[in-house]
């Protein structure tokens, strides 16, 4: 296995076909790349030359000489293969420390439990052998926070699949408030519209 640098199109070729969260993507990566110029992209390439994990890191100045990093819900990579994370995670490290990285946060897009829309555990995921492996390079786990908080995104998303499901399907999975909602656009007649990008300034103005 090697680390290397990924081009855009290289990463794009691999996040598009493997589970991962929007921001870990070359759309969010060309634009950092035009607004600030502060970000990375990292990966394994196995002994073929296959992509097999992928990571956009952003960074950011701290205390003049030194920088904060972070993984945007990244990496993109097979988390049961422990011999993959601990190879990709001490690069990493390597790699950062070349950069004057004094900090990097991670908070990969693993799923931790599944829950019901009341907040019920419907199936949980064993993510210990992970958390074991990070621990043994330097990484330390920040427990599960709950709430908003400045340094990290919200942990708990809501998720709908819309996988091969009919408008009237999907009414009928949500829930009555939800419902009753979406019934009320249809009554008063709100209308949605594409914008092109240049006029995205109106949420601004």
């Amino acid at each position: 296995m090697n680390f290397v640098t990924l081009t855009s199109d290289e990463f794009n070729a691999f996040t598009t076909k493997h589970f991962s969260h929007y921001t870990q993507s070359a759309i969010h990566y060309n634009h950092r790349v035009d607004l600030k110029g502060d970000v990375h992209l990292v990966g394994v390439k196995d002994d073929n030359g296959q992509v097999i994990a992928g990571c956009l890191l952003t960074e950011a100045r701290t205390l003049k000489f030194f920088k904060y990093f972070y993984t945007h819900r990244g990496p993109v990579m097979d988390y049961t293969n422990q011999s993959l994370v601990a190879f990709f995670f001490k690069a990493l490290t390597s790699y950062l420390k070349k950069q004057n990285c004094l900090y990097v946060l991670v908070d990969p897009y693993l799923i931790e439990n599944l829950r019901n829309a009341d907040g019920e555990i419907v199936k949980s995921y064993d993510n210990r052998a992970f958390v074991r492996t990070m621990d043994t390079l330097g990484y330390k786990h920040q427990g599960f926070p709950v709430g908003y908080d400045s340094m990290s995104q919200i942990r708990w998303l809501s998720v709908l699949d819309l996988k091969d499901k009919t408008e009237d399907q999907l009414l009928k999975e949500m829930d009555y408030q939800t419902r009753r909602n979406i019934k009320k656009t249809y009554d008063i007649g709100v209308k949605t519209k594409t914008l092109t990008i240049d006029e995205t300034q109106t949420f601004f103005d």
